[in-house]
């Protein structure tokens, strides 16, 4: 009930009570709790490229990275590998990019209908369904008014919530958007990163070589590199906060799929700084 005796229309919340209390304190009203998500699949095509994308006919190198590993030890037999390649999956990123942008829009669009500023705490969730090439990707957040100010054409959208969104803008910095890079890497191993991965014995050659199997480690670094410059463009002069990066990897045809995500919060300065008022408590104790 508002002090004239209206009923407040009901909102939801996905806060903690310490991020609620932080979220009040700093001037936000939370008015719903909001959420996208999407689901793609795509192809995999497998090892290196023919023209039509599928099978092993007349080769062509792809689009993005591509490295090849040629065979030391000439020709062997036809089941021997004569050459190894890492190449840069531009057909999955595509689809990773779909899901991600569309589950934002939206988040975005829900809370644009609540008629908030912006959306705090988002979670971000992405599955993987079974074997096959296809994955879910969700985010969700909580919807906020900035008291006193106008709505904006479209909210701003971030990762944190509380007392670390709280020192954000105690620091001067105002959140734009949540950003995020995806790179993958398939890994078509040459016969020695194959003797490596197995930890065999190479085929009339003795032991695999030990060490640092460099054929992966190539593959790790450049879908690094891709998603740091992937992201840098995004952010267009702001600056990334407290940015991480996720790395995961699973078999396939030919060796391992190598998938890198870098994610972070956009964020740009619009004053220097000043020290936010302290907390309000939420909680009185009364001493009887």
């Amino acid at each position: 009930m508002t002090e004239s005796g209206a009923t407040e229309p009901a909102w939801s919340s996905g806060l903690s009570t310490n991020d609620f209390a932080a979220c009040l304190s700093s001037g936000l009203r939370p008015l719903g709790f909001v959420q996208g998500c999407s689901v793609v699949a795509w192809l995999f095509y497998g090892a290196p490229f023919s023209t039509s994308g599928i099978g092993f006919g007349s080769y062509q190198q792809p689009s993005g990275y591509f490295e090849q590993f040629n065979c030391p030890h000439g020709f062997v037999s036809t089941e021997h590998r004569i050459a190894g390649y890492n190449y840069q999956q531009t057909w999955v990123e595509d689809a990773w990019n779909a899901a991600f942008f569309s589950a934002l829009k939206r988040l975005t669009d829900e809370a644009r209908r609540l008629g908030a500023h912006g959306v705090i705490g988002i979670v971000e969730r992405a599955e993987h369904h079974g074997d096959i090439s296809a994955f879910e990707l969700s985010l969700s957040g909580t919807a906020v008014l900035v008291e006193g100010a106008d709505a904006p054409d479209s909210p701003f959208t971030t990762f944190l919530a509380g007392q670390k969104l709280n020192k954000l803008v105690e620091a001067g910095f105002a959140p734009v958007s949540i950003a995020q890079s995806f790179v993958s890497i398939g890994v078509y191993g040459s016969c020695i990163t194959e003797y490596q991965l197995r930890g065999g014995i190479g085929w009339g050659f003795g032991m695999a070589p030990t060490g640092e199997v460099d054929q992966v480690a190539r593959a790790h670094t450049a879908a690094r590199m891709i998603a740091r410059e992937s992201i840098r463009k995004q952010l267009a002069g702001d600056v990334l906060h407290a940015a991480s990066l996720s790395a995961r990897d699973h078999e396939s045809q030919g060796g391992p799929q190598i998938e890198i995500s870098i994610r972070g919060n956009r964020v740009r300065r619009f004053k220097d700084f000043e020290q936010l008022p302290l907390p309000r408590p939420v909680v009185r104790l009364v001493d009887r």
